[in-house]
């Protein structure tokens, strides 16, 4: 896999991951409520995530991310 497809496929794993995460947060919030459950954390979390500048704060977050580390490996010496 050429390297800039690894870095792309990295990217989509922690947008993944960070929207998992607040699914997992939204969910569990919804079931302490009175009237949630999971089909209730479900609606919140897909109306959360759905959202534009909630989406592309994801995946700015994950391409600095990314860069900042791919960066600090290549200013490293190899030993």
């Amino acid at each position: 896999m050429p390297p800039v497809m690894q870095r792309v496929l990295d990217v989509a794993i922690a947008i993944a991951l960070t929207a998992a995460v607040v699914f997992v947060i939204v969910a569990g919030n919804n079931l302490l409520m009175p009237r949630g459950g999971v089909a209730a954390g479900f609606k919140h979390w897909y109306a959360f995530i759905a959202r534009p500048e909630i989406l592309s704060m994801m995946i700015l977050t994950a391409v600095v991310t990314f860069a900042y580390v791919f960066w600090q490996q290549r200013r490293r010496p190899r030993m």
